[in-house]
């Protein structure tokens, strides 16, 4: 007994759908790697602003630290000194009185100086450490809607391929009904 042309027929659709699902389903899934790998490469850029912002860190604490050096000797050569010119110049005794009070208030008024300047330091750097974690998180969501799409497109591929199943069942089915 031989195969009618509607039976002929039916294998070959029962063939081409299960191929067309598999074909359709490793689409998909290449499609998924493709866009994990996209969203991974964007996340490595992103995450390269994390090294920029903490070399500025470096940058800004070195800078800080160079100019609260120079700072103290400044006032000390300079402003402490200077003062001690002037005063004993003048044949003034600068172990008591008004020279001293002089001196001490350019001391308090520097070092209220040194902790403003410490203080905007520490904010700075308050301010850089938010933006490297805003940016790590960004790169981690980068990361999470690759997966996510990635999946979608795996779960659309396996869909497909069920649907193939399906329809290659339905023609066997109703070629023997």
């Amino acid at each position: 007994m031989g195969l009618t042309p509607f039976q002929v027929l039916g294998g070959i659709k029962i063939v081409t759908d299960l191929i067309g699902g598999n074909q359709s389903r490793k689409s998909s899934n290449a499609a998924a790697a493709k866009a994990q790998e996209a969203a991974n490469f964007n996340a490595e850029i992103i995450m390269r602003d994390v090294d920029i912002l903490t070399k500025q860190r470096e940058i800004i604490n070195a800078n800080f630290e160079i100019n609260r050096v120079r700072d103290a000797r400044f006032f000390e050569r300079d402003i402490q000194g200077t003062a001690r010119a002037n005063y004993s110049y003048a044949n003034i005794d600068i172990s008591h009185g008004t020279p001293i009070q002089v001196m001490r208030e350019s001391g308090r008024e520097h070092d209220f100086t040194q902790k403003r300047l410490a203080f905007e330091n520490s904010v700075t750097n308050m301010q850089i450490n938010d933006a490297i974690e805003e940016t790590k998180l960004s790169a981690e969501l980068t990361r999470k809607a690759g997966v996510a799409n990635a999946a979608g497109l795996r779960a659309q591929g396996t869909a497909s391929l069920i649907r193939s199943f399906s329809s290659a069942a339905q023609t066997g089915m109703s070629m023997y009904t």
